[in-house]
């Protein structure tokens, strides 16, 4: 939060413009106040856009969308003027720090703010999906933390869940294979291309709810490609979430679309929310005192204070990479989600240059400005590796990379896989392991009092004869063949794709999952599991056993 420089405007509409809040590539948001004194966030876009008119179409459509919503959980849009020489939207200024300002500052929240959290986004996107949209970006800086609950900022790359904007696709701005969002906090399908359902922004909503429990996505990787590739297919990290919203994280982070919880079923599992006069931890409250004074110092005409900031090493922040930036099909740049203060603003859609191959940079030492070279150079990975290819047959760049299909080298001995896996594998004579040209298969029996009547069976069937996509498409057959007329498994939250077989020859349940180029079979007899639990034992051993496995 800053002030005005000079040359700076004055007036936005009928706004008269009081400080700056952020400011990206394609324009800034303004803090500003009415006719009435009331104090609103002014998005506005730079001149060298205002000539695009397919920008200005997609403006309009953010303006009708952002209307659409009730205010109760979102900044409520009070002016705009799409049509303007300068574009411009005007929202309710909401003051309140965001969850991302508010972890980086003074870390994760405890189990029972996080379902209050849970609570407040819940209400946020039902109202969002009743008004016909996907919010198609909730993230923690997306999410603000006011004095009485959760707002949801930055509607304005959602697109109407049914059909399109009438006239839209005329106009050409509908275009199949493009990824909006932020990687770290992307459903699958978004991911991958494909179209979006209110689905989508429950999976966000499992991302952002771990995030607040740990202080990291369940999918950060060391890059935005392999963001995007573990979002799509790898498993998530639960590591460090609680057991009591275990089960709701793990539900809303289900592969299937169809297998995530709706609206009602998020608030069964969330349950009763205790009312509070102080909706979360001190620390929150701080920081809004701490904006309050900034703001005032905008309004009485003296500098704003700069926030205090946690020390970081940028180095490690940028080999970290936690949280890769915005993708989208826009060719703008972006406008910051919050300020450096953690003053909310709407951030707009990032830039999707076209993919060009990276010339190899020196070592560190042989350049200049070594570490502002290397965040340059980071920067342009990120903007790299989210590429999109337009024209016919519209294909992302990305997505080739994504998908290429993981590639496990071996699997465990039973030895070995005694120590990984949460059942009783005792050393047997009935293990089996069988390794060919094409692969390498094992069978790993626990329990009972004797080898021919075990309570658990694990077995590894990895494919090795060829190249990654040849082994992981050979796989792919040989599952779906033993697959044919069981149930799908659909709310595991790993996996490629799964089935529950037949649970005959004594067995409870048996659990068949296949990621790339291995595929895993749990088998569990009633006896110590009950029908119950053996399930969830199943989805337990089944997620280890694929640990288990080395991988490339």
């Amino acid at each position: 939060m800053e002030q005005v420089g000079p040359g700076g405007p004055t007036h936005v509409g009928p706004f008269r413009v009081v400080g700056v809040l952020g400011q990206g590539g394609m324009g800034r948001v303004l803090l500003a106040a009415g006719p009435d004194g009331r104090l609103v966030a002014v998005k506005q876009v730079l001149a060298q856009f205002a000539d695009d008119e397919g920008f200005r179409a997609r403006f309009r459509r953010e303006v009708a969308a952002s209307r659409k919503v009730s205010a109760a959980y979102t900044a409520a849009v009070i002016d705009a003027d799409p049509d303007a020489p300068t574009p411009w939207l005007a929202s309710v200024f909401v003051p309140g720090p965001s969850l991302g300002a508010v972890v980086k500052a003074v870390g994760v929240l405890p189990e029972d703010v996080v379902r209050r959290l849970a609570a407040g986004l819940t209400s946020a996107l039902a109202e969002i999906h009743r008004a016909g949209l996907v919010h198609r970006d909730l993230k923690p800086d997306n999410v603000l933390l006011t004095e009485d609950g959760v707002r949801v900022i930055d509607l304005g790359i959602a697109r109407a869940a049914e059909g399109e904007v009438e006239g839209e696709a005329e106009a050409g701005l509908t275009r199949t294979g493009f990824v909006v969002g932020s990687p770290a906090y992307m459903s699958p399908e978004q991911a991958e291309g494909h179209p979006l359902t209110p689905a989508s922004d429950v999976f966000s909503l499992g991302s952002v709810l771990v995030m607040a429990l740990t202080g990291r996505s369940p999918f950060a990787g060391t890059s935005t490609l392999k963001t995007l590739y573990e979002v799509a297919h790898g498993e998530p990290d639960l590591g460090g979430v609680p057991a009591g919203l275990r089960d709701l994280v793990a539900r809303c982070l289900a592969k299937d679309p169809e297998a995530r919880p709706s609206s009602a079923e998020l608030r069964e599992l969330i349950g009763p929310v205790t009312p509070s006069g102080r909706q979360w931890p001190s620390a929150v409250y701080e920081m809004l005192g701490a904006q309050r004074t900034r703001i005032d110092g905008l309004l009485e005409g003296r500098p704003a204070a700069a926030a205090p900031q946690p020390e970081q090493e940028p180095e490690q922040e940028l080999e970290r990479e936690p949280e890769p930036q915005s993708v989208s099909a826009s060719r703008p740049g972006p406008l910051p989600a919050t300020s450096p203060g953690g003053i909310p603003s709407t951030s707009m859609p990032t830039p999707v240059p076209q993919a060009r191959p990276l010339p190899a940079a020196p070592p560190a030492a042989d350049r200049p400005d070594g570490p502002r070279r290397r965040r340059r150079r980071v920067v342009a990975l990120v903007a790299a590796g989210a590429l999109l290819v337009a024209g016919t047959g519209t294909a992302l760049y990305v997505r080739d990379r994504m998908n290429t299909p993981i590639a496990y080298t071996a699997v465990p001995r039973c030895q070995e896989a005694r120590e990984k896996l949460p059942l009783d594998l005792r050393p047997s004579t009935a293990d089996t392991r069988s390794e060919t040209a094409d692969g390498v298969q094992a069978g790993c029996n626990g329990g009972g009092d004797t080898a021919a009547s075990p309570t658990a069976l694990v077995r590894w069937n990895a494919r090795l004869g060829g190249d990654a996509d040849a082994n992981a498409a050979a796989q792919k057959r040989l599952f779906q063949s033993e697959a044919a007329g069981q149930r799908t498994a659909s709310r595991l939250g790993f996996g490629t794709e799964a089935y529950w077989g037949s649970a005959g020859g004594g067995w409870t349940c048996v659990l068949g999952v296949r990621e790339g180029n291995l595929s895993v079979r749990v088998s569990l007899r009633a006896k110590p599991y009950t029908k119950a639990a053996c399930e969830s034992k199943a989805k337990d051993a089944a997620r280890a056993a694929l640990k288990a496995a080395p991988r490339s």
